[in-house]
């Protein structure tokens, strides 16, 4: 890392997701904004005024001047965006998805080894209280996973992410979040879905069953007017939704269970309880994670590995979807 008393970082596409960026990376001690980049440069300009920060016309010049970039620009530019910040070893944060495909997230990582620099994937769904609660209490426990249920619906905007379909967008969340709930392989997967608004995909149903017997489904449309998230998951004591708009979560748990050998064939002493849930706002968390892993405390909760592992299977998905729902495994394992 250069030495600067703060770590600089500098913003790249400040469209939905980017503005935030600026607007967190403004006012975190320890940091430094150096500056935004975006090639629409009214849509910079207007950043800027709300920020006080620099805008650069130069992406090079922006880059002279940062230890770490935040990447919020189309998908289709991630791949050459990424390499030419890792290939100058700077600290990248992608927002997901990590490339536009698997090939391409896989040079992003290699890249990233060899530079010996983080890169992290804006996996937000992972820093949001109600998912982070659901993880905790999983892991305090030592249930089985049974089912994991994902339901992402959103009303269409036709203003964001036009060059990713409703997988790439959307269902990449939940199935990260799957992949680490379950804590196993895939075994298979089948998926179907179909375009509504666009030319792309519009909304999706998936399913994947995992080597531990854990099934993972997934709902998920960007063509509904509601917005729906959650997140399901089921043990055999405890079912727990996490709603990650309300940030909540309610658990459901089972002190007795079935015996059969004893004549014991119902659960028993159900109990309802809201699990506190902190009022936090994940992508300021997110980029908590970022600052620490580039300090070398911890890795983050979501490095380009993992975030290839999502991408790895969204791509099976993909395929099963074109097949028409066809049952598919995975060639090798990336879990």
């Amino acid at each position: 890392m250069k030495n600067h008393k703060n770590l600089r970082i500098g913003v790249i596409g400040v469209g939905t997701m980017g503005q935030h960026h600026v607007r967190i990376v403004s006012n975190t001690p320890g940091v430094t904004l150096a500056g935004l980049y975006d090639p629409d440069a009214a849509r910079a300009a207007e950043i800027c005024s709300r920020h006080g920060c620099v805008s650069f016309t130069d992406l090079d010049a922006l880059l002279d001047r940062c230890d770490a970039v935040c990447i919020a620009s189309p998908t289709v530019t991630h791949l050459d965006l990424g390499k030419k910040c890792l290939e100058r070893k700077l600290h990248v944060l992608m927002e997901k998805p990590l490339a536009h495909d698997p090939a391409s997230a896989a040079e992003l990582v290699d890249l990233a080894a060899k530079a010996g620099v983080v890169l992290m994937v804006g996996h937000v769904e992972r820093y949001n209280p109600a998912v982070i609660k659901l993880m905790e209490t999983l892991k305090g426990s030592s249930e089985e996973i049974i089912s994991v249920d994902c339901r992402r619906l959103a009303p269409f905007d036709g203003s964001r992410c036009i060059d990713a379909d409703v997988l790439y967008d959307l269902m990449i969340h939940d199935v990260d979040l799957a992949l680490e709930i379950a804590n196993s392989s895939v075994l298979n997967v089948t998926a179907s879905g179909r375009p509504v608004f666009s030319d792309k995909t519009d909304v999706a149903y998936a399913r994947i069953e995992f080597e531990n017997r854990a099934v993972a489904v997934f709902w998920t449309g960007k063509c509904s007017p509601k917005k729906v998230r959650t997140i399901t998951v089921t043990t055999p004591r405890m079912f727990l939704v996490a709603d990650t708009l309300d940030k909540t979560l309610m658990m459901h748990t089972a002190e007795q269970l079935p015996a059969m050998d004893d004549g014991i064939c119902l659960m028993g002493n159900i109990r309802a309880e809201q699990i506190a849930v902190p009022d936090e706002e994940p992508l300021r968390s997110e980029l908590e994670d970022f600052f620490r892993a580039i300090k070398g405390e911890a890795a983050p909760i979501v490095h380009g590995q993992r975030a290839l592992a999502a991408m790895e299977t969204l791509d099976l998905l993909s395929r099963s979807i074109a097949a028409g729902g066809k049952i598919l495994e995975p060639e090798t394992s990336s879990n």
